[in-house]
């Protein structure tokens, strides 16, 4: 028999199991699913999807904040092998159009606060529709007929991850790699799925919302809380759900947490249900895991990529791993330090993490992973950094080339070298050492961050914006004449000590 990891059959069993369990939440708009009610949406999402031409391979893109219409359209395409591809509306219209394009996208549901996309979408050749759509066919469409497909290495979701060049770039999960993903977190964390109320602030069009616990909780009868809301991350939100609805578990970076505990300093709350903290896309500084255990939240750290379905190590607090640790390899996950002549790295030697296992979408080889770790006497890995020049701020990959090519195009600007600094609350900002152009150099003072973010407002995703500016007579370089980027760091800390 074929090996199984649909997520329709698993909640199909679960409704089965305990169909009025609470099953889905929507903090947003206040809307309920119970477990059976979630399948039965599901099922008549894949019969809506089948009678107007979607089917195997189709790919269809969910732009908008955090909603159960993610997770109950991956269901539902899934009895289908159609294929999702989440994707933030943050981002520019023309990213996104490109994207789906990019990836075969025909297909695209967008929620009000992407609807400003839709015509970009259109204009690309794709079909676009509103959530209200999705409401009205869970509630006015058959089911479809027969059991959900069974799922193993058919194609389950596509995920951008950015790159090194500035063009993001596309991972494919199967549904066996993601099922996988959640085996090592069940483990990890050593939760039961029925049992647990899970929430996902994170975005969902990044692997630490979408998939891990997220989906393994729904699917398996656990209690699934969307936490997305218009407009900025609204913490006193996000604080008020985890109350309410009891969170168990939920992933976060560090700017997420620094910025709950400061609502809560502000206003209070009750976190004692948050038994499982799941911390990861940036270092867990010693700082943030002060704060968290200051309000009664022991961090269990995680660090993975799309790549690994997330899963690649964990520090629980009881594992005796030293704060801002990545701790060990998750239970299905083989993990090397590599140094630069393919030889593991020494205890305290630099090297390049390599990981493979049936969670990893190069399963038996080894994928080099371009983060660089150091394990210390006791065996415990420690993040360096990125390969790349890849900028991490809260928690959002940002290429530098890609905002140095949004610079040039503006009439001021002559060159551009793009950085990432040290910041408290976000881990790093986009700092730029700009070059004026012959005709903008009597508006060179006026390059503030306020006018740069002004001029590029709809080219650059909000995380990509450079907070730090510097304008200088020519770009640091290297002895082969590239761009210096480590030179340019050292500029804008002598400009700090300065000030």
């Amino acid at each position: 028999m074929r090996p199984d990891y649909s997520p329709a059959r698993a909640l199909a069993r679960a409704a089965r199991r305990g169909p009025g369990r609470l099953s889905l939440v929507d903090a947003a708009t206040g809307e309920r699913w119970t477990v059976s009610q979630s399948f039965d949406a599901v099922a008549r999402l894949a019969g809506a999807f089948r009678r107007r031409g979607l089917g195997a391979g189709t790919r269809i893109a969910l732009i908008g904040a955090n909603s159960a219409w993610h997770f109950l359209c991956h269901a539902a395409a899934s009895w289908l092998h159609a294929v999702t591809v989440p994707l933030s509306p943050r981002l520019p219209s023309s990213a996104l159009a490109s994207m789906c394009v990019r990836v075969g996208v025909t297909w695209a549901f967008v929620d009000e606060s992407a609807s400003l996309h839709a015509r970009a979408l259109a204009d690309a050749g794709i079909r676009t529709f509103p959530w209200d759509d999705l409401r009205s066919w869970t509630r006015h469409d058959d089911p479809i007929a027969g059991e959900p497909a069974r799922c193993g290495a058919e194609l389950a979701a596509i995920l951008f991850t950015s790159g090194s060049t500035g063009m993001p770039r596309p991972v494919e999960l199967t549904h066996e790699v993601m099922w996988w993903g959640s085996a090592n977190f069940r483990e990890g964390f050593d939760y039961a799925p029925a049992s647990s109320v899970v929430g996902v602030c994170a975005p969902v069009s990044h692997i630490g919302g979408f998939n891990g616990t997220s989906l393994d909780v729904w699917t398996h009868g656990g209690t699934l809380v969307t936490l997305g809301f218009p407009g900025s991350f609204d913490a006193r939100g996000v604080l008020d759900a985890i109350e309410r609805y009891r969170i168990s578990m939920m992933f976060a970076v560090p700017a997420i947490v620094r910025a709950l505990v400061e609502e809560f300093d502000r206003g209070g709350g009750d976190l004692s249900s948050w038994t499982r903290p799941l911390i990861g896309g940036d270092a867990l500084t010693g700082d943030v895991a002060d704060m968290m255990r200051r309000v009664g939240v022991s961090p269990i750290h995680v660090w993975g990529m799309t790549e690994t379905s997330g899963a690649g190590t964990v520090a629980t607090p009881d594992c005796g791993a030293p704060t801002g640790s990545l701790g060990a390899p998750f239970p299905y996950v083989d993990l090397r330090v590599m140094a630069n002549d393919e030889r593991e790295a020494d205890a305290g030697e630099i090297g390049e993490i390599w990981v493979r296992g049936p969670g990893v979408v190069s399963s038996e080889e080894w994928l080099h992973t371009g983060d660089l770790a150091t394990r210390d006497d006791d065996g415990w890995l420690h993040l360096v950094g990125r390969a790349h020049r890849m900028i991490n701020t809260a928690g959002e990959l940002v290429a530098p080339p890609s905002v140095e090519r949004a610079l040039r195009t503006l009439e001021a600007v002559s060159d551009a070298l793009v950085v990432g600094l040290p910041d408290e609350r976000w881990g790093q900002v986009v700092a730029a050492l700009i070059v004026a152009s012959p005709a903008g150099r009597d508006e060179a003072s006026s390059l503030t961050v306020e006018r740069l973010s002004e001029a590029l407002d709809g080219v650059l995703a909000p995380w990509e914006k450079v907070r730090r500016v510097m304008m200088v007579e020519q770009l640091p370089t290297t002895t082969t004449g590239k761009p210096d980027p480590v030179e340019a760091t050292r500029l804008f800390a002598i400009s700090e000590q300065r000030m």
